[in-house]
């Protein structure tokens, strides 16, 4: 069966990592502290270059837990892209060392998303996806509205591939409760790109493929026009043509399990998705 967070965790997962805080309006870097300027290289995708600043920052006790937080989650970034296990060992160190309780309530939210990540890094998928559930509430207005979304993207691949792993009731009752609390977030706000993604992909892996496609459809209307909604547009494509046409063909044809769909049902969702979203895109 094709795995959503597969497809994804290639290109999305990328996007999502990046979660310092950038200064709204940073100074001159010959006038930047050694944390502001690990800070502002963390921003930047640079995490050799902010471990280097952040070391340098640690050395004033005034800065030391602020520089440590900063050299943990770059070292999570470093485990993510070179898959190097002493990164993931020493960001874990440098995670339990420090005390959430002693750091300003911005960084404490850095903290959680720093442990929620290593949880996620390491496999720890239910762990994972709990961690990232519970701080959802206080980053809702500690966070800036893109660094959210960033946030609701891990949560909800953390509790997709949860799901994925598991089969039966577990399965669906684990997608069943992504699609309430997507649909929860999209209440609160019905352009959320993340929610919009997550509310297909936890419909049709609670069975309701109908309220996948209307989800589909919907979202992928809501995110024309919105900042960066062409790659949730993309992302809502893929994975309607990929798997739930398939798996909405396979259902009105009655077919077994193993059996494959119809090329004709197929084609008719397929000529029924491009005819929606070119009506909506305005192509002709």
């Amino acid at each position: 069966m094709y795995d959503p967070r597969v497809m994804r965790n290639s290109n999305r997962i990328a996007v999502a990592a990046l979660w310092a805080l950038a200064l709204a309006l940073p100074r001159p870097a010959a006038a930047q502290t050694d944390l502001e300027r690990a800070r502002a290289f963390y921003n930047a995708g640079q995490f050799d270059d902010s471990i280097t600043a952040a070391t340098a920052a640690s050395a004033k006790p005034a800065a030391a837990n602020s520089a440590r937080l900063i050299i943990a989650r770059a070292r999570l970034e470093r485990f993510r892209r070179q898959g190097e296990p002493k990164e993931l060992e020493t960001a874990r160190a440098e995670l339990i060392s420090l005390k959430p309780g002693t750091l300003a309530p911005q960084e404490a939210i850095e903290w959680q998303i720093g442990v929620g990540t290593a949880l996620f890094l390491e496999d720890q998928l239910g762990p994972a996806a709990e961690a990232f559930a519970t701080l959802l509430p206080s980053a809702r207005t500690r966070l800036s509205p893109e660094e959210f979304q960033k946030l609701l993207d891990w949560w909800g691949t953390a509790v997709s591939r949860l799901a994925e792993s598991l089969t039966g009731s577990s399965r669906t009752r684990i997608y069943e409760n992504l699609r309430v609390d997507s649909r929860g977030e999209l209440e609160r706000n019905p352009f959320s790109r993340a929610a919009t993604y997550w509310a297909v992909v936890a419909s049709r892996g609670a069975g309701d493929l109908d309220a996948a496609w209307n989800a589909a459809v919907a979202g992928w209307i809501r995110m024309s026009g919105q900042p960066d909604g062409h790659q949730i547009q993309n992302d809502i494509d893929t994975f309607v043509t990929r798997t739930l046409i398939p798996e909405r063909a396979q259902a009105r044809t009655g077919q077994r399990l193993d059996a494959k769909p119809t090329i004709a049902e197929i084609t008719a969702l397929s000529d029924e998705w491009r005819a929606v979203t070119e009506r909506w895109s305005g192509e002709r």
